[in-house]
């Protein structure tokens, strides 16, 4: 969850309960109110029909007054206090149940105790309270809702150069050698962060041009020396005279070096890959290119027993450095074969989404899918394996926007290269 978002939900909470509260606090406190002033009236009204009560036509017996609102009731004993209560009466002109407020209390007419009665309609001060209540309501809404939006406007504006520093990160890519341009801020935290990324980019940009210039240099320093060690094992292999174990020990030798010229081999590529020196850009027969690859690799699969499928079509091109393309296809197809038991076999299609798929016989079970295109990741025991050829599919992929990736279906690897 985002800190704004974050932020937001605990003012949201906080207001949601609020609300809650206020509002029947509110209606209860307006009620309480209107309930005081109209008891207020009552007593009056009681006071003034107890000073007239001679005045009133049969006040010496039970009397009522509809009209009024008042009821006069012979009573066992002499009430000392009012009483006031809520009653609900049916109303037959207007067809309502129509709300009163009541008042009992106690009388004396020729010394008989008698008990009286006073109600008055509450149905205009409950549509007020009804009404009271709503604006209530619609206020403390808008009023929570104006402080959500211009919390989230201003938290939005507050943060904003966060989040471009945050893309700019997402977005940045060590190899383009260049330094990501913040977004100039006025808030010190922010700048201070800002400075931090950057001063901690510029550092790791300094270390990876030298890694990479060391892996350049020596990459090519060795290639003079690797190619006169391997001249010189070749004239050490046509001596006499040489017996069974020097030819042995020779052999060794010639395999450990042929082994260290592929390795920098590799390395270089992939630093001219990371170098970018492969610029020129062409459309290639994406079929072609995969049925050269398999008669390059045709004389191994036979050694293993390995049957090759290819089910792509033509058609398809792809615009990309031909060499790279070559090599990537090259790669796949050759880890395919290496990591195939014999008379095992590999099949190569296209399915409808544009992804060209790899797949081979499986030894030992599915392979770690995190480390599987690191460098110098090898599950196999080859000695001709570098593990560099995965390492430089993928920066191959990446240098062209592939999307290369790798599952385990139906006991088989899978390889899959998504243009």
């Amino acid at each position: 969850m985002k800190l704004l978002n974050r932020s937001i939900r605990f003012y949201l909470i906080y207001s949601f309960i609020i609300v809650l509260t206020a509002v029947p606090v509110f209606y209860f406190v307006i009620q309480a109110i209107v309930y005081e002033e109209v008891d207020e009236g009552l007593v009056v009204q009681k006071e003034e029909i107890i000073q007239n009560a001679g005045k009133l036509p049969g006040i010496d017996s039970a009397w009522e007054s509809k009209a009024l609102g008042i009821q006069l009731m012979p009573a066992p004993f002499l009430v000392q206090r009012d009483s006031f209560y809520n009653i609900v009466l049916f109303d037959k002109i207007s067809g309502e149940h129509i709300p009163y407020r009541v008042i009992e209390s106690g009388m004396l007419i020729g010394n008989k105790p008698h008990t009286i009665q006073l109600k008055r309609s509450l149905i205009d001060n409950e549509e007020l309270i009804q009404s009271i209540v709503i604006v209530m309501i619609i206020l403390l809404i808008l009023i929570v809702a104006g402080f959500l939006i211009i919390n989230r406007v201003i938290s939005k504006k507050i943060w904003r150069p966060f989040y471009n520093t945050v893309n700019k990160l997402n977005d940045y890519e060590l190899e383009k050698n260049e330094l990501p341009e913040f977004e100039k801020t006025t808030i010190n935290e922010f700048r201070d962060l800002n400075k931090s990324i950057a001063a901690l980019i510029e550092r790791n940009l300094s270390v990876f041009h030298s890694q990479k210039e060391f892996t350049e240099n020596a990459a090519h320093e060795m290639q003079t020396p690797l190619a006169i060690l391997q001249g010189k094992l070749e004239l050490l292999m046509q001596t006499n005279p040489l017996n069974s174990e020097q030819a042995g020990l020779i052999s060794g030798l010639a395999d450990a070096n042929q082994r260290m010229n592929r390795l920098n081999r590799s390395l270089l590529l992939l630093t001219k890959i990371e170098n970018n020196q492969f610029i020129e850009k062409e459309k290639i027969s994406l079929n072609d290119t995969i049925e050269k690859t398999v008669d390059q690799f045709a004389i191994l699969a036979e050694e293993k027993n390995i049957s090759i499928h290819n089910d792509t079509l033509p058609g398809l091109t792809v615009e990309a450095n031909r060499s790279l393309f070559e090599i990537l296809v090259s790669n796949l197809l050759s880890n395919a074969i290496r990591h195939s038991p014999d008379h095992g076999s590999v099949r190569i299609g296209l399915n409808d989404n544009s992804e060209l798929a790899i797949s081979n016989t499986s030894k030992n079970g599915a392979l770690d899918n995190s480390r599987i295109f690191q460098r110098f990741q090898k599950d196999s025991p080859d000695n001709n394996s570098t593990g560099l050829g995965l390492a430089i599919a993928g920066k191959i992929c990446s240098l062209y926007h592939f999307n290369l990736g790798y599952r385990f279906t139906g006991d088989r690897h899978v390889f899959s290269v998504k243009f």
